[in-house]
């Protein structure tokens, strides 16, 4: 019996430079339509037999290879490999987007563990300080684009009430929520409560009953509540802001400039009274 015969070397290089080519035409028409370099693991679809080691061991050689040199091997500082081709974009724009890439991800995972874990939003101008080799305002301009970004849909931006811009995720927090945790932040308890009144009296249009302020997200101490709403009803830029008491004693507020007040008047008295004694 015939001992088997390994493969000859001819055919060896053939196989391997059929993986050679494999790789690079995947990377240039990825770089040439997307224009971002792409991430090693897009290259285990082509090879689904082959270990991950084994795909880096061919880059490794590949790229000594002439016809390969505009295949190049980017290692980002979080140690993953992004592959592109110097004939579709530049070292300079192909390092600069995976430092955006891998940036604009840490910020969006941030953002959505601030809206789920802790029930906050992600101020904008902190966020540099999770990564203290880049310029605040490159920072910046990374988390703005994380905003309508193709995987980041659920990251929206909201702007409190003293300028400063946060980021939320709406998988865990509505607008609405995000909204009221906007203006506490602003640490001004008046305008919080009359941003609140008015929203209400123009969007569902109905008052606002005072209890609403107690929960614990609006951090106005229960005992100082009466003097913050009696405070704020006297000071002029809160004229529209107006106080309904119901029969059962009930505090509601409502803005004169979307509620007419017999209107509110009977919203109050229809919320408290009638609408338990007509099931």
């Amino acid at each position: 019996m015939d001992n088997p015969v390994s493969a000859p070397v001819s055919d060896q290089k053939i196989a391997v430079d059929v993986i050679y080519i494999a790789i690079a035409d995947k990377v240039r028409t990825e770089t040439q339509t997307l224009g971002n370099p792409v991430h090693v693991e897009v290259l285990g679809a082509l090879f689904p037999e082959m270990k991950p080691e084994e795909i880096v061991d061919h880059l490794t050689a590949m790229v000594n290879v002439e016809r390969f040199q505009d295949i190049k091997v980017h290692i980002s500082s979080s140690g993953a490999a992004y592959l592109y081709s110097t004939n579709c974009i530049s070292d300079q724009d192909a390092i600069e987007k995976v430092v955006a890439e891998e940036t604009q991800a840490k910020i969006a995972d941030k953002v959505r563990q601030d809206s789920a874990k802790h029930v906050q939003l992600t101020a904008m101008n902190a966020l540099a300080s999770l990564f203290p080799e880049l310029d605040a305002d490159r920072v910046q301009r990374y988390a703005k684009s994380v905003v309508g970004a193709e995987d980041c849909q659920d990251i929206q931006e909201i702007i409190g009430p003293t300028g400063i811009a946060y980021l939320y995720s709406e998988k865990f927090m509505t607008s609405n929520y995000a909204t009221i945790l906007a203006r506490v932040e602003a640490k001004n308890p008046y305008a919080t409560i009359a941003e609140t009144v008015r929203e209400e009296s123009r969007v569902y249009p109905r008052p606002t009953k005072m209890t609403l302020f107690s929960d614990p997200v609006f951090q106005i101490e229960s005992d100082q509540m009466q003097v913050v709403v009696e405070t704020l009803l006297r000071r002029p830029e809160y004229q529209d802001l107006k106080k309904i008491v119901a029969s059962t004693g009930a505090i509601y507020l409502y803005s004169a400039q979307y509620l007419d007040p017999a209107a509110a008047q009977w919203q109050v008295e229809w919320e408290e009274v009638e609408k338990n004694n007509n099931p």
